[in-house]
């Protein structure tokens, strides 16, 4: 298989990847001290999002690590984990809308697959779960030692060219994901190059980005 690290995802890549079916729990995040737990969605009023960040415990463990991994100066602040189908279709469509604005000659191809480098496609089928609803995926910013969330040079959720890892954005917001890229993929996890602030472990998007011909986690719920 051909390294696709730094290209956008192939949404068709699932069906290369073996499911996964590991039963480990999910867990919330909110009660540690070594970040800053921020549920975006839940923040912004979104019907049906949670007021917590669930991830896999697995997970957790490696955000644990990538906390520790930052330099002095920075905190870890996570918006987002665990994902229903149903916020992941309100959000896919938000994107996609939001894709027609910005860009109203594309064409309807042209649409879909721009909104796919920055949503999923809502889905609890175990051979292609939307990344999020496997508590495998978790979207991470940076704070300063205060608690005010740093610039990284786009908003969170831009559907834009700005919001690729690798954009040529200012200098200071290179460094700043740089510094949240290292610390992240030095804990285990892959990062989708299209968006800066979303990172894997164990799902299938991990094992297509990490060369791994089956994922450890498939789709979950919250019950």
């Amino acid at each position: 298989m051909t390294s696709p690290k730094n290209r956008a995802l192939d949404w068709d890549a699932a069906g290369q990847i073996a499911p996964g079916t590991s039963d480990e729990p999910l867990v919330p995040t909110s009660t540690c001290a070594h970040w800053i737990t921020w549920p975006v969605y839940f923040k912004n009023g979104l019907d049906g999002a949670l007021a917590e960040v669930l991830v896999r415990e697995s997970v957790y463990d490696r955000l644990l690590k990538a906390s520790q991994n930052l330099p002095e100066g920075y905190q870890l602040v996570l918006l987002d984990g665990w994902r229903s189908k149903e916020v992941q279709n309100t959000l896919f469509h938000t994107i996609r809308q939001q894709v027609i604005a910005d860009h109203p000659k594309l064409k309807p191809n042209e649409i879909e697959r721009l909104t796919l480098q920055f949503a999923s496609r809502p889905s609890d089928d175990p051979l292609r779960p939307s990344p999020h609803i496997t508590g495998g995926s978790v979207d991470v910013t940076l704070a300063d030692p205060d608690g005010q969330f740093l610039d990284m040079g786009s908003q969170f959720d831009e559907p834009s060219e700005r919001s690729w890892t690798l954009a040529q954005v200012e200098p200071h917001h290179m460094e700043r994901r740089h510094v949240l890229l290292q610390a992240m993929t030095t804990a285990g996890f892959t990062n989708l190059p299209s968006e800066w602030w979303h990172f894997d472990y164990g799902n299938w998007v991990w094992a297509w980005y990490s060369q791994e011909t089956k994922a450890i986690f498939g789709p979950t719920d919250a019950a």
